[in-house]
């Protein structure tokens, strides 16, 4: 998809239903509700201003991201957080390395999913799932250089960024809220 990129005059906020302005928060994409709302949104109606909207938001949002986690045991404390057993403190080194995926066109891609629901333990094949701001996965991406691109809420949505569309999501201005 070739796309211009606007610089947009507000990009702090949207407007709601009854054209109030709404201001876009760290807080309303901590979940990835709102992300993972884009991504159906342009399923529903692939044009160029709702993958402006989803690549906006990606930008600033946190994904979860299938890794291989590499540390050494003596490392991990152990019980982790009480409120969040999957929450664990690493006093060292922790390598993580994100599964890819092949596609059928032989492509590899690097899969995400914008809610912690959207990924199904079935499809992580003994993978964890790490919560990481999409910015770090763009680095990540360009350290692997047989990568295609993202696969967003892969078996689930199949949303194929290319890195035509990953340049370009990093690009778009940031549409959070200035405090």
């Amino acid at each position: 998809m070739k796309a211009k990129i606007s610089d947009g005059s507000d990009n702090t906020s949207k407007k709601s239903a009854n054209n109030e302005r709404i201001k876009i928060t760290p807080e309303m994409l901590k979940d990835g509700t709102v992300l993972c709302g884009l991504v159906l949104r342009f399923i529903n109606n692939r044009n160029q201003e709702n993958m402006f909207s989803l690549l906006s938001c990606l930008r600033d949002s946190n994904v979860f991201v299938p890794c291989e986690v590499n540390m050494n045991g003596s490392d991990l404390e152990i019980g982790g957080r009480g409120d969040n057993p999957v929450m664990f403190p690493v006093h060292h080194k922790m390598t993580i390395k994100p599964q890819l995926y092949k596609a059928t066109n032989g492509n590899v891609y690097m899969p995400f999913y914008t809610r912690q629901e959207n990924a199904k333990p079935s499809q992580l094949k003994d993978a964890s799932l790490i919560n990481l701001p999409y910015m770090q996965l763009v680095d990540m991406l360009h350290d692997n250089e047989s990568c295609s691109g993202f696969v967003a809420d892969p078996l689930l949505y199949n949303v194929v960024l290319d890195e035509d569309l990953v340049r370009i999501s990093t690009e778009l201005p940031s549409r959070l809220a200035r405090s």
